[in-house]
Parts: C-alpha cells; sequence; structure tokens
C-alpha cells in the first residue's frame, strides 16, 4: 500500500498519472491490481478483461484528498492480427496462421466450422484476448502484373498449443476422490506418497483440451507449471514422481499411470514456474491425458483453486 500512497501524493490535485497493472476477479466482482492493491475502479465500456491481464489505468486527484481510477483497457507486446490463414479444420475448432508467422487454436467460430477449408483466408476479431474468426472475404481478386516466380518449398508450420487443468484432485482408498486433507469440500489440493500407513496420489486433469487436435503434429518440447509445494512431510527438498495418466476427466477409482516416473527435486521454498518433462509424456497428453504425482515422499501441492497455472501445459509443436 506504500506504493500506491505514493504514487497518489505524486499526483498534483486535477490531475491524472497513469500506472499500469493487472485485471483480478475475486468470485463476484473485478478489481484493478496495481502494485499489489486492489482498486475499486470504472472500467471504459466495452472491456472484457482477463483473469491477471495486463491493463492501463488512469488515476485522478480530485483535490479533496480523494481519488478516483479509470480502466482504459488492456494491452498487448504487438497489436492484434485482423486476418489469418486456415492451417487446419478440426470437429469444433480451427487452427489458422497470421502474417507474422505465428498459430493460434480457435473454437470461436461464425458459422459452421466444416464451412471452412485450408487455405481459406479469414478475418478476426479478439476478446478478452481470445480470437473469434468471424468469416471469409466474399471475393478476393489478384491480377498480378507478370507471371509469379516459382514458389519456394513450404516452410514448416510452428506453434505452441496450450492447456489449463479444468480439475486437480487427490485420490485415496477407501475415501476416494477429494476426501483427503485439503482436498475436502471442493479444495482441489493435490498430495502424493504415505502418512499414517495412508497413500496418496493427486492428478490433474484437461478435459477437451487444445492438445488433443495436435494430431500428427510433431511435438518439440513440454512445459509443465509446478505450483508451490505445500509445508507437510518432512523432506526439506523432496524428489517428486511425475507420471503421464490416460483419464481426459476424473474416473471413478485412481487414474492408470502409463509413462514416468519423471523426477524432479522440488523444495519447500521454491517458487511456483515452468518445468520442463520428456518428449514420451506428448503421445499421452495429445490422446488426452493427464498429469499424476505418485509415490514417497509424502508431499502436496496448490491444486487450481490456489493457483489458476497449477498443472498448465504448453507444448511447442511443428508440421
Amino acid at each position: 500500500m506504500a506504493v500506491l500512497k505514493q504514487t497518489l501524493a505524486a499526483i498534483p490535485p486535477a490531475s491524472t498519472r497513469r500506472v499500469y497493472g493487472t485485471a483480478y476477479h475475486d468470485g463476484s466482482r473485478w478489481w484493478a491490481n496495481v502494485d499489489g492493491n486492489l482498486i475499486d475502479a470504472l472500467w471504459l465500456d466495452p472491456i472484457q478483461p482477463t483473469q491477471d491481464g495486463p491493463i492501463v489505468v488512469d488515476i485522478t486527484n480530485n483535490g479533496t484528498g480523494q481519488s478516483s481510477a479509470l480502466v482504459l483497457g488492456g494491452y498487448t507486446d504487438q497489436p492484434r492480427p485482423s486476418t489469418g490463414t486456415v492451417l487446419a479444420v478440426g470437429v469444433s475448432e480451427i487452427v489458422f496462421g497470421v502474417e507474422d508467422g505465428q498459430t493460434y487454436t480457435t473454437d470461436r467460430v461464425i458459422g459452421a466450422v466444416s464451412g471452412y477449408a485450408l487455405q481459406d483466408p479469414v478475418y478476426l476479431d479478439w476478446a478478452a484476448g481470445l480470437p473469434t474468426i468471424l468469416g471469409k472475404p466474399t471475393t478476393i481478386t489478384i491480377t498480378p502484373e507478370a507471371p509469379p516466380p516459382a514458389p519456394p518449398a513450404p516452410a514448416p508450420v510452428r506453434g505452441v498449443a496450450k492447456a489449463n487443468a479444468v480439475k486437480t484432485n487427490t485420490w485415496w482408498a477407501p475415501g476416494g476422490w477429494g476426501s483427503y486433507a485439503q482436498s475436502q469440500g471442493g479444495g482441489e489440493q493435490l498430495y502424493s506418497g504415505t502418512w499414517s500407513g495412508l497413500t496418496v496420489t493427486g492428478s490433474w486433469f484437461y478435459g477437451n483440451s487444445p492438445l488433443a487436435s495436435l494430431g500428427s503434429r510433431e511435438v518439440t518440447a513440454v512445459r509443465f507449471w509446478l505450483p508451490a509445494r505445500l509445508n507437510v512431510g518432512n523432506p526439506a527438498t523432496a524428489t517428486v514422481h511425475l507420471y503421464a495418466h490416460t483419464s481426459r476427466t476424473q474416473p471413478g477409482g485412481d487414474v492408470s499411470r502409463t509413462v514416468g516416473p519423471h523426477d524432479v527435486s522440488v523444495s519447500l521454498t521454491r517458487q511456483p514456474g515452468w518445468i520442463t518433462l520428456p518428449l514420451s509424456f506428448a503421445a499421452v497428453l495429445k490422446a488426452g491425458g493427464g498429469i499424476s504425482i505418485a509415490g514417497d515422499p509424502y508431499v502436496a501441492f496448490n491444486g487450481r483453486i490456489r493457483d489458476p497455472l497449477s498443472g498448465r501445459i504448453e507444448m511447442d509443436w511443428t508440421t
């Protein structure tokens, strides 16, 4: 709060200062998070914020010891493209590329997905950082002044497929899912190992994630967001065993772990962040599977309720 107070004090009466922060939704309303302070602000209409998305905020000194804040909108490093080209058509999603070489996947499509084909040019709109395909140009006429040169060999298409966990939970027998420690009551925390004779395992689930639309594309890297470790168990630094499992959603019993373990050394003081998983995990994730922790030592991690990024997967791919 001290940093914000200094900012407010530095604004002359009846003047405005522009600051930068992030959007935060607490479950009932949106706030502007500036330097760790949640500000009840006005929002320029229309704005479609995303959780923790970057925003621009004007703070005005009203000259009476009071101040007001106005969120002008979000911002990005580069402008959003307005047109693209269809690279792949799925059952409910379309993969398209833009002129700067980036590729995107969206299920926001005006009209039927089946109405689009490879290499179709499309118009794009963006809301809350997500693309919507508005349609195809009605007519495109190109009259070259001279015969075109021979086309170069096609360059590989590259992209990043991303998926957030839609469910995190802990399994143990005989209690089942979500009945152990802080996983109870919808807490969705994750545990692994043995404690007082009880064996527990934790799993991340991804539902109908964009990873399943990669098909035969070659995966060149797999990254996994490992959340903060909870202060439970004995070792200050524990070797955590990560597996790939085959369940798209939470099954009736424990998941089937088919790839792994991949061992990661995790201290109690480690900050949440990315780790790299072996490429052997890619096929299971592309088939709709997820990630699991199992085996001793006894450890626990934040699930998606405490950390919305918990278990997020990013896979680099190429054709």
